[in-house]
């Protein structure tokens, strides 16, 4: 049966009445959701390296051009995004005695560690060449990054169906993800310094190594930990059929765009933060202090957001979160330069803000799934994440793109000091794009239909259909 000629047993706007929804009791062992969070523990360490370092690594490290490095890593980005639906459409299909997307924890982690190894391997190449060897290096660890982090992603809609428990799922790997935002931010330099003291090649190879090997044994136990315990499409879904989750599924879209503008905003931040450190504040020995601020905040405000979730719901968190970061992107924008202690009070304060948007940007998808499969008969929890990877990407891609492009336009040079207004543009980059990204999140989130009675409503349905289609005794 295909999705065309698939009706709803209940129609979009005429839901049965509320009632205990299958799932709904479903409370998860501590140690699941402990080990469902470390996975991203083990990827942060990957993608917190890269979203802070990276770009900074090519810049100052190797000295590539502003605007090549920006677009370099944002071409990478755009192949990671590219592959994303094609892996989440693969895990979707997979079929093995382990289940559809914890296998690829345990054969995959392996490959991603050396993959991220090779990017950050010493070399003295120069021109072409070297531009070449970091184009394909990026490119075979967004690759393998895809790999692994799909079926991770798309695993958490298959622990339980409730909403409450995917929020508390997402609680977990969101202080999991900060922790190692805190570790990496915090430690990176400094370990730089001291396993490569003016070799600054070795010193970033050698800690990279460190993070990689680190978080071999994080997935080994993530697989260990969790079980798929939501039952997969009883059949292989088509192309037609997962494009068709998709294009029928309002509020996925809606968090698709939340998401593009969330990520739009940090990128801006967090990418400009450490140039404002270094040429703008003179204070280059506080670029990891100052992004280890912001992972603090992160790692303390997730449970106070999860606690607020459970009282409200995903779609206010995801408004309040948006309003408190436009609120100190603004107060940096009307001080101008402040003090260090100023400043760093204000990046806490955003710092604050993005545990609300990460925490209600991960637990808003999986509910998304069960809308799909209301509307269309389908699951596909593999596209509907596959998808939704893509637009996180796509966004962060064209962001970073953008930050390499704009320094070039205000002729920042590396390793010199800056015109005043070189600095200007910096410190402008640096408040008013994740402004006016926030701004949109906030417009998008207010559209978001999913509360938690709807999605209730919806899983009552879905039982409701199986029921009727299981053929009686």
């Amino acid at each position: 049966m295909t999705a065309a000629n698939l009706d709803c047993a209940v129609s979009p706007t005429a839901l049965p009445a509320p009632a205990p929804a299958p799932g709904n009791d479903e409370r998860l062992a501590l140690r699941k959701k402990l080990g469902f969070g470390l996975g991203d523990f083990a990827f942060n360490l990957y993608w917190q390296a890269t979203t802070l370092y990276l770009l900074y690594y090519y810049t100052d490290v190797l000295g590539l051009p502003p605007v090549t490095a920006g677009w370099i890593f944002g071409g990478a980005l755009l192949w990671d995004a590219l592959c994303d639906p094609v892996a989440g459409y693969i895990a979707n299909r997979t079929r093995t005695r382990w289940g559809r997307y914890r296998p690829y924890l345990l054969f995959g982690s392996v490959p991603l560690a050396l993959s991220f190894m090779a990017m950050f391997f010493p070399t003295n190449l120069q021109g072409t060449t070297l531009l070449a060897l970091v184009l394909v290096t990026h490119m075979i660890f967004r690759t393998t990054y895809t790999v692994l982090s799909m079926p991770y992603n798309a695993l958490m809609a298959t622990l339980t169906c409730d909403s409450r428990e995917r929020g508390s799922l997402a609680a977990y790997r969101m202080v999991c993800a900060s922790a190692a935002g805190l570790v990496v931010a915090l430690l990176t330099l400094k370990l730089v310094h001291v396993f490569g003291m003016a070799d600054q090649k070795r010193g970033f190879f050698v800690v990279m190594a460190l993070y990689a090997v680190a978080s071999i044994p994080v997935f080994l136990l993530t697989f260990f930990s969790t079980q798929e315990r939501v039952q997969p499409d009883s059949h292989g879904i088509t192309i037609r059929e997962a494009l068709a989750t998709v294009a029928h599924n309002l509020p996925f879209l809606l968090a698709c765009g939340i998401t593009v503008a969330i990520v739009g905003a940090g990128t801006f931040f967090s990418k400009t933060l450490p140039y404002v450190m270094k040429y703008g504040l003179h204070r280059e020995d506080l670029i990891g202090p100052a992004l280890g601020t912001v992972a603090v905040q992160v790692f303390i405000a997730i449970p106070f957001w999860a606690w607020v979730m459970r009282r409200t719901s995903k779609r206010f968190v995801a408004m309040a979160g948006g309003c408190l970061g436009i609120c100190g992107y603004a107060a940096l924008g009307a001080i101008g330069m402040p003090s260090i202690s100023v400043f760093f009070i204000l990046i806490g304060l955003i710092g604050f803000s993005i545990a609300a948007a990460l925490l209600s940007m991960w637990a808003m998808v999986p509910d998304t799934v069960e809308y799909g499969e209301w509307r269309t008969g389908i699951r596909g929890e593999g596209t509907i994440f596959g998808v939704f990877s893509f637009a996180h990407k796509v966004a962060l891609a064209m962001a970073v793109g953008g930050v390499g492009h704009m320094l070039g336009a205000v002729d920042f040079v590396a390793n010199r000091s800056q015109a005043q207004s070189t600095i200007d543009g910096i410190w402008a980059m640096l408040w008013q794009g994740p402004m006016i990204f926030l701004g949109i999140s906030v417009g998008l989130a207010f559209l978001y239909p999913l509360s938690p009675g709807k999605h209730r409503k919806i899983l009552e349905a879905l039982h409701q259909r199986r029921a009727a289609r299981t053929p009686s005794n």
